[in-house]
């Protein structure tokens, strides 16, 4: 768990926190309430893929039915990819102003054309990726293992390096003092953020955790692997980016203030590895088994379909660092209203519903008639579809929307909390009601 949640990426959340105008006590806290109920959402989706040792993919048939179960796995695929695409970018982006460090470029022309060449690592990345997919991943795991802690050392490093430079000595971190209040709209959206941040997991977390020695485990390991490191995480962020203004990532500031050039190039070389290992290992496995589940196309075809539209997705036109900060912000903030009802769902009909009680067998029975009518179960997708109209009806008692490509969303800050409540209720509800 940890190689997968360590990476660059987790060092934004503190910069989005400070850029949202959190203090670091509110930082904290929020980024505490937001780990920590995912570390508890984690434990009890993981808890049936530990103890019956069964994917995520045939765990959806519990409660959407062998065919219904596409409809949650393209939620969770599309948020996957997008995911992939944007650690590909982060990590394109560390890649870019580490070369530009070594051939000697002034920081500030770095920090002010980085991202401008950034597209032109992208391709490079990405058809390295192509070829490295084709080996089924497995020989760069160790990798992933070893960088994420490389680059939470090493930026932790950097931050108290930063504190001690002579331009930063009178410079007060907001610790307890914000702009904003515990109850504020920015607040609100913050623990959002931290939430859905690694909330994505939640409904395939059995196909990260099912080889798990024992439940107990489970339990340590997303505290140790997930809440731990991303309250620091965020915290070490929040302290780097506020020393330096507010306005450059994580990368900006190891290209501009590391005390040499080597170790300028060595940081971001972590980086680099920390957030492009992460999205192989990470999240590609489950774009191409899903991909190759639904559609049944092969693995080289869905690696090349699943490189092009990573291309396109990645924010590679957006030229400024605080462009790309907003962008996370957003996205995550998107995404979050579709996959708190699939996490719903699935988490009642388990505890709840079944009470922990399943056949096993009848699971992987392909036949659509034994699971359900016509291998949907309605209960769950209609629980799902109430938890997204829920939401709206929420913004619009609360009159807050947000337009998105034109298509009006629910401005609802915590709109994952929304959907995963709505859509829990729903399912228990109906459920109860079917039993009579």
């Amino acid at each position: 768990m940890v190689a997968l949640t360590i990476a660059t990426s987790i060092f934004f959340l503190g910069w989005i926190s400070q850029t949202l105008g959190l203090s670091l006590f509110q930082t904290v806290i929020s980024s505490f309430i937001g780990s920590g109920v995912v570390a508890f959402l984690l434990y009890l989706n993981g808890y049936p893929g530990v103890k019956e040792g069964i994917p995520y993919p045939i765990q959806l048939r519990l409660s959407f039915g062998n065919k219904g179960a596409v409809l949650p796995m393209l939620m969770v695929v599309i948020v996957d990819l997008i995911w992939y695409a944007i650690d590909g970018f982060i990590a394109s982006w560390a890649m870019t102003e580490m070369i530009l460090v070594i051939l000697g470029w002034p920081s500030d022309k770095i920090v002010a054309q980085g991202l401008a060449y950034t597209p032109i690592t992208l391709v490079v990345y990405l058809a390295a990726l192509v070829v490295i997919g084709m080996g089924k991943i497995r020989s760069i795991k160790w990798v992933d293992t070893l960088s994420g802690p490389l680059i939470f050392i090493f930026f932790g490093w950097f931050v108290f390096y930063m504190m001690d430079m002579p331009q930063f000595a009178a410079k007060v971190i907001p610790i307890w003092d914000g702009g904003v209040s515990w109850l504020s709209s920015e607040f609100l959206l913050n623990t959002a953020i931290q939430t859905s941040w690694w909330g994505m997991i939640v409904p395939n977390i059995s196909d990260i955790c099912r080889y798990n020695k024992s439940t107990r485990a489970l339990a340590w390991g997303h505290i140790l692997g997930l809440v731990f490191p991303q309250v620091l995480g965020a915290t070490i962020g929040f302290v780097g980016t506020y020393l330096a203004g507010g306005n450059l990532s994580p990368i900006d500031i190891i290209a501009i203030y590391s005390p040499t050039p080597i170790l300028g190039a060595l940081g971001l070389f972590f980086a680099f590895l920390s957030t492009g290992t992460t999205a192989l290992t990470g999240y590609l496995p489950g774009i191409m088994n899903a991909f190759i589940r639904i559609f049944g196309l092969t693995w080289r075809k869905v690696l090349f379909m699943v490189t092009v539209l990573s291309f396109f997705i990645a924010p590679w036109y957006i030229k400024d660092s605080l462009g790309i900060a907003y962008q996370l912000l957003n996205i995550t903030w998107y995404y979050s209203m579709f996959l708190g009802p699939v996490a719903g769902v699935m988490i009642v009909d388990y505890w709840l519903v079944r009470r922990r009680r399943i056949v096993v067998e009848e699971l992987y029975n392909n036949d659509s008639k034994s699971i359900y009518k016509n291998g949907v179960f309605w209960t769950g997708v209609g629980s799902f579809i109430i938890g997204l109209i829920g939401q709206y009806i929420a913004a619009i008692i609360q009159g807050k929307f947000y337009y998105a490509f034109g298509f009006p969303l629910p401005g609802l800050e915590l709109a994952w909390y929304y959907g995963f409540i709505i859509s829990g209720l729903a399912y228990y509800i109906w459920s109860r009601l079917k039993a009579y």
